[in-house]
């Protein structure tokens, strides 16, 4: 029998069928789904070399969906060789022959699930915005500022990053990370181990963190995050484990906070998100294979393949 190759769906091809809106609800779907035990997510396996590592993990996002399987690696020195910190590939298979179906250009899915994940977050515990600061403006980074030029149309965006020549993105560009505590809404999307976070946002203040993916990693320090009022992420579980700044936090009896809750319940209705406009309020992401598997869905439908 003549072997068919698997065809492979580019960055190209999943930026024409995406759009922020549309990608948004498909992630609320999903983490709605996998609070309501409608979604399937295996474990993550990680394997760290140096300050590197090497991850996959497989997920479906709905009961009759494809699984897919994702692989790839973190590398943070590739920041300074302009290519993703992040590489991967996703393979979808089908779910009624189990063959692979597509392979899915890797940073094209992790950059569109991510970012509309973090606007659809932000959108439900965030206060009316004004101000946004994004902390990071790195692939990650770029792609939540232009996200959320789109989405709150603020009076002022600002990029907080030590490489000032990323002014070429047509925003305002600082390296002074005070600048973040005047904003409404803050998106942290660094590579770092160590706290970029180290005092009490003001009141009414969200923050987005998509860099504490990892136990050693503190986009906010403890001291900081003792502070908030609640404190959210794609699983409360997954984030009390994984996350650096929750894991570290959670070991501090003298916080504000008792526990972690899932943006999944607040979409489905059962766990209340903002509850007034003083609440200081944390979102912290580390990335769940079911977030891939709703990408696939969508691309799997509305692609002609």
């Amino acid at each position: 029998m003549a072997l068919v190759e698997t065809p492979f769906v580019s960055a190209e091809e999943i930026n024409t069928l995406c759009s922020y809106e549309k990608i948004m609800e498909n992630q609320r779907q999903v983490f709605k789904n996998y609070f309501l035990d409608q979604a399937v997510m295996g474990p993550r396996a990680i394997l760290s070399q140096n300050e590197n590592a090497q991850f996959s993990y497989i997920a479906r996002a709905s009961t009759d969906g494809p699984t897919i399987v994702k692989f790839g690696t973190v590398v943070p020195s590739n920041a300074g060789r302009d290519i993703p910190v992040v590489q991967t590939t996703v393979s979808v298979i089908d779910a009624t022959t189990g063959s692979v179906k597509l392979f899915l250009d890797g940073e094209a899915v992790t950059k569109w699930r991510t970012v509309c994940a973090s606007m659809a977050a932000a959108k439900e515990l965030s206060n009316p915005v004004k101000k946004i600061a994004v902390i990071g403006v790195g692939h990650q980074g770029a792609a939540h500022l232009l996200a959320a030029k789109h989405i709150f149309k603020p009076e002022r965006i600002i990029g907080i990053d030590q490489d000032l020549k990323k002014s070429d993105l047509g925003i305002e560009i600082t390296q002074d990370i005070q600048a973040a505590y005047d904003c409404d809404l803050i998106f942290i999307c660094t590579n770092s181990q160590e706290p970029v976070i180290n005092s009490v946002l003001n009141s009414g203040s969200t923050c987005i963190s998509i860099g504490s993916f990892a136990p050693n990693r503190l986009e906010v320090s403890v001291s900081a995050l003792s502070k908030a009022d609640k404190v959210f992420g794609d699983d409360a579980k997954t984030i009390s484990e994984q996350s650096g700044s929750v894991v570290k936090t959670l070991e501090n009896y003298e916080r504000s906070w008792q526990y972690a809750q899932s943006i999944g319940g607040v979409y489905a209705g059962n766990i209340k998100g903002r509850e007034n406009k003083e609440q200081v309020i944390y979102y912290f992401s580390v990335g769940l294979g079911i977030q891939d598997a709703a990408l696939a869905e969508f691309i799997l439908a509305n692609g002609k393949f």
